[in-house]
């Protein structure tokens, strides 16, 4: 706070209790390493609040799945919610009911609930699938979207796979085929839309009852898909940044230090992109400037899931792929006031 503003709350406190109390000075946001520790890269997080929240990842093919809670700290909760299985947990979400999911690979689907008082249960796929279920989200207790699929770049009978859940069972959803693994699935909280990206720049729009083509001219994968409203929705993938305003999709041109982007998420007063070799671009939604956050500080890990908690914390989520399985850290870095 300025002295000039300071003198009058000094005023106030010398005439007596009772009198308003002068605001606390804002802090100026910064971002802090709150994990880097063994026990596998993490992928993605979500929450109910900035110390309410979940991340999940796991080791890729050398080491199984893991789960970690979020209070403001990491915690690893991989054993207390009874996940000892092989397959790395790819994506979070939950529902406003308290309804946690988690998705993987080898089709698979865990539920429970999301403030971690009992294990979380896996839900049986409507068919076998090799498919890896990449993204989940949803509206409520009875309609939640999951995608998938094989990402290696050839057509397949596990590839466009869309799953439904009604509040009873899971049940595919016909999409036309692209021979696409899908990788995330967002939509609005009201109304009848969303979006579900995947590889080679697929992005399809479902309303109401039917599925709408807006596929982008690009090799790149759409890797996610993430919005603030209807009319403001972002994507990523490789050197790009796609927004839509309800009429088509743009690429932003003339960002900041740029890697290869992998998640992206909005909050309340900001977008964040992050990616490989620590890339943290964020955006300010009010001014609409692009900030190049990766030198504050400098991350060696890859960074593949982002998360904008209620009330504007910014997390985002990775660490190292490449090395041996013994080796392999999961880094949370998160933007905020402490």
């Amino acid at each position: 706070m300025s002295p000039r503003r300071l003198l009058p709350c000094l005023a106030l406190a010398a005439a007596g209790p009772g009198l308003a109390a002068c605001p606390a000075p804002a802090c100026e946001p910064a971002w802090e390493v709150a994990l880097d520790a063994p026990g596998g890269p993490l992928l993605a997080g979500w929450g109910r609040a900035a110390d309410d929240g979940w991340l999940v990842g796991g080791g890729l093919g050398q080491g199984g799945a893991r789960i970690v809670r979020w209070t403001g700290q990491a915690t690893d909760a991989t054993a207390a919610l009874g996940v000892a299985r092989p397959e790395t947990l790819w994506w979070v979400w939950g529902s406003p009911g308290g309804t946690l999911w988690a998705v993987g690979e080898a089709g698979l689907v865990l539920r429970g609930p999301a403030d971690g008082s009992a294990p979380l249960a896996v839900v049986a796929p409507p068919a076998p699938t090799a498919a890896t279920l990449y993204g989940v989200w949803g509206r409520g207790e009875d309609e939640v979207w999951i995608v998938g699929g094989v990402a290696d770049g050839q057509a397949g009978a596990d590839d466009d796979l869309v799953l439904r859940w009604d509040g009873a069972a899971l049940a595919r959803v016909d999409l036309p085929a692209r021979g696409a693994a899908l990788f995330k699935v967002w939509g609005p909280s009201d109304g009848d839309e969303l979006w579900v990206s995947g590889e080679a720049g697929t992005l399809w729009r479902w309303v109401g009852d039917a599925w709408h083509d807006h596929a982008l001219a690009t090799a790149a994968s759409v890797l996610t898909v993430h919005g603030c409203a209807a009319d403001e929705v972002y994507a990523v993938g490789g050197r790009h940044v796609w927004t839509w305003q309800g009429a088509g999709w743009t690429e932003v041109e003339g960002l900041p230090g740029f890697a290869l982007a992998a998640g992206v998420a909005c909050g309340d007063d900001e977008v964040l992109v992050v990616g490989a070799q620590g890339l943290r671009l964020r955006r300010d939604r009010a001014s609409g400037r692009w900030h190049d956050d990766a030198l504050a500080p400098f991350l060696a890990a890859d960074l593949h899931g982002a998360w904008a908690a209620p009330g504007g914390a910014l997390l985002a989520v990775g660490g190292d792929w490449l090395l041996p399985a013994a080796d392999r850290r999961g880094v949370v870095a998160r933007r905020g006031c402490r």
